[in-house]
Order: structure tokens, then C-alpha cells, then sequence
């Protein structure tokens, strides 16, 4: 009897001692404080419209999904956006974050790129302030996370209607993919809308294109853990294939040419708390990652594109930077024999080498492209 009693009173000292541990890392946890800084340079007269959209989305999108009390939002528009008020407010709020906070700094309005200093944003009041100070300021202090987000909109597409402005909800416990995203990793994160060459887009509706996928995508994947490496290969494909259904015929872009997709580009150097940085080694996974059914009398169909498979990461002929397939695409042939069955299919992408070329028939624009893939082993 005496041997059960202690035996219970271990038992009930381990639980207890569990759920201790587990009550601390949550009180610890939301101690945390997401620290966003929104800056969006509205004066700009021929993007301001969709400059002020990307501002409301990405600030409806925090107040939606982070606590209130682990918020705090500040914010620069308007006459406020100067280089020396931009540089200050950095400072300020690094005065008073501590270091298990995390620092967000969104910007936007128009950007450009020097062969000397590099990538920089350039003011409607004047002035232009450099990526590289813009991250220097923001590691004044040595905090969990600093987060640099920019949607630099050289060209706005301007529609006959008006964005929908509505009060976003408020959030009382912080959704499972912004603790993943906002606590668990420490270091430096940096994505641009688009890359050396290109001008990034943008409406006075749905705001920058890289704005508007960003935060549709963070709001459609709230409920699950997400890790960067996931936003930033996911947003940029996203972006990639709604400049192209906008823009099927390219875009022509003054001194560059014709410009036929958008690349968001980004530099991630982080150390996380199990949500992973990078997408899975190549050895993981299905070989291609698409499911397919008979399409009549050409090709196979596509029903499923499976996360972060190959099939995400395509290069097509034509076209810059790597695209997705997606679901209602259609596979015409692999390595130069055409595919009309799933067996047809499923033997050529199991015979074929690593480097594998495929036709296929894009569901938004009805063209067939040559495409190419690096399958998995």
C-alpha cells in the first residue's frame, strides 16, 4: 500500500511538474511582443492609391492573427514618410522592444536599384534610403527577429473600381502560423517584390501584386505552422502566376523591354524552433508531385500539385524565374512522348532521368510551354 501511495504521489509530482513547464513556456511566449512598423508613402502621385491598400492589408492581416497584446503597430504615411522620420522611427521603436521581441518593418512605395549601392526606396518627399541602412538600423538591437518586407510598386494599373475597405477582426490569441513565424525563429528575414530589372506591379484595388499575395496567403494558412522558407517560395510563385494571368502578353517596361513575369526575391538567415527554414531535401517527397487523370484526347490532367514537390518549382521556356503548376494544367508530353493515360504518365516521370522536359497546356492563358524540372531521386 505504502509502495502505491509514493508511487501516485510520483505520478502526480510528474504532471504537476509538466504542466509547470508547459504553463512557463506559454507565459513566456506571450511575453513576446510583435513590434510592426508600416510605412507607406502615399503622397507618391502615380502609385499612392495602391501604396495605401498595401498598407491597410498588411495592417488588417497582424491585428487578424496576433494578439492584441502581443501587437504593436506603428506607422509612417503620408508627409511622415522622409528619410529622416523613416530612420527615426526604426530607432524609436528599437528603444523600446526587448530582446525576445520581434521587429517588422514593411515598406511601400517606389524602389530602385544602383549598380554601386544596391537595391534602395525612393521618397516622394525626396531622398532615397538604402536597403543595406534600413536593415543596419534595424539591428541597432539585438532582438529575436527582424523581418524586412518590401513592396517597391514602380507601376500602377489603375481600375474603374474602388478597393473594399472593411474593419479587420481582432485578434485575441495569436493564430498558429504567426507563432511559428513570429516566435519561434531568431535572425534576419529579407524579401523584395521583384528583382534587378524588373518593376514590381500593382492596382488601386488589390494593392502590389507581392502585397497581395503575401498577405491572401498568410490569411489562407492561418490555422497551420508555417515556416519562411514556405512563405517565400509559395509567395513567390503565387506572384509570378498572377503577373502573368494579368499580363499574359508581358509588359512592356521602358529602357528594360518586355517584362513577362514578377520575381519576388529573398535572403533568409535564420535559426528556428522547429519549423525548419528551408523546404525539404530533394530525397523527400513524391519524384514530381502532381496527381493526374485521362484528359479526353490530349494529355493528362492535373487534379492536385502537392506542396513543396518539384512540380511547385518549374522553369518554363520564355519565361524568367521558376513557376508552379497548378490544378486544371494539363501534361501533353514528358522527355518528347506524349502522355494520353495515368499509366503513361506514371511510367515516364519513373524512367525519366533527374532533369525531366514536359509540354504543358497552361489552364489560364490555353498555351502549351516547354517546361523543364529537377525530380527528386
Amino acid at each position: 500500500m505504502r509502495h502505491q501511495l509514493i508511487h501516485g504521489q510520483r505520478v502526480l509530482m510528474a504532471v504537476a511538474a509538466c504542466l509547470l513547464l508547459a504553463m512557463s513556456a506559454t507565459v513566456a511566449e506571450a511575453q513576446k511582443i510583435c513590434h510592426l512598423v508600416v510605412i507607406a508613402d502615399t503622397n507618391d502621385r502615380q502609385i499612392g492609391d495602391s501604396v495605401g491598400v498595401d498598407a491597410y492589408h498588411m495592417k488588417s492581416l497582424f491585428k487578424s492573427n496576433v494578439a492584441r497584446n502581443q501587437l504593436q503597430l506603428h506607422e509612417l504615411v503620408g508627409n511622415a514618410v522622409t528619410r529622416r522620420g523613416i530612420l527615426n522611427k526604426i530607432a524609436q521603436v528599437n528603444q523600446s522592444m526587448k530582446t525576445e521581441d520581434t521587429l517588422i518593418v514593411f515598406f511601400a512605395g517606389h524602389g530602385a536599384q544602383d549598380s554601386s549601392r544596391g537595391h534602395y526606396v525612393e521618397l516622394s518627399s525626396g531622398g532615397n534610403v538604402l536597403r543595406s541602412e534600413l536593415l543596419g538600423q534595424m539591428s541597432q538591437k539585438d532582438v529575436r527577429l527582424k523581418i524586412l518586407l518590401t513592396d517597391t510598386c514602380s507601376v500602377m494599373k489603375k481600375l474603374d473600381v474602388h478597393a473594399a475597405v472593411m474593419e479587420a477582426p481582432v485578434a485575441t490569441t495569436t493564430s498558429p502560423a504567426f507563432v511559428e513565424l513570429c516566435w519561434k525563429p531568431t535572425g534576419i528575414v529579407d524579401i523584395s517584390s521583384s528583382k534587378l530589372g524588373e518593376v514590381a506591379m500593382g492596382d488601386n484595388v488589390q494593392g502590389g501584386y507581392f502585397t497581395s499575395q503575401l498577405t491572401m496567403f498568410l490569411s489562407q494558412n492561418a490555422d497551420r505552422p508555417l515556416n519562411w522558407a514556405t512563405v517565400a517560395n509559395s509567395v513567390r510563385q503565387r506572384t509570378a502566376n498572377y503577373f502573368r494571368e494579368q499580363h499574359p502578353n508581358g509588359l512592356d517596361v521602358p529602357g528594360v523591354g518586355r517584362q513577362r513575369t514578377q520575381t519576388v526575391t529573398s535572403r533568409i538567415s535564420i535559426e528556428d524552433g522547429g519549423g525548419g527554414t528551408t523546404p525539404p531535401p530533394l530525397s523527400d517527397g513524391p519524384r514530381f508531385g502532381v496527381r493526374v487523370v485521362r484528359a479526353g484526347s490530349r494529355g493528362v490532367l492535373i487534379t492536385e500539385v502537392m506542396p513543396n514537390s518539384p512540380a511547385t518549382n518549374i522553369n518554363v521556356t520564355g519565361i524568367q524565374g521558376s513557376v508552379a503548376l497548378e490544378s486544371g494544367d494539363r501534361i501533353i508530353s514528358i522527355n518528347g512522348r506524349p502522355i494520353n493515360s495515368e499509366a503513361d504518365y506514371a511510367r515516364a516521370v519513373d524512367n525519366s532521368g533527374q532533369m525531366m522536359r514536359f509540354e504543358v497546356l497552361n489552364s489560364r492563358d490555353g498555351q502549351t510551354y516547354s517546361a523543364s524540372v529537377r525530380l527528386r531521386n
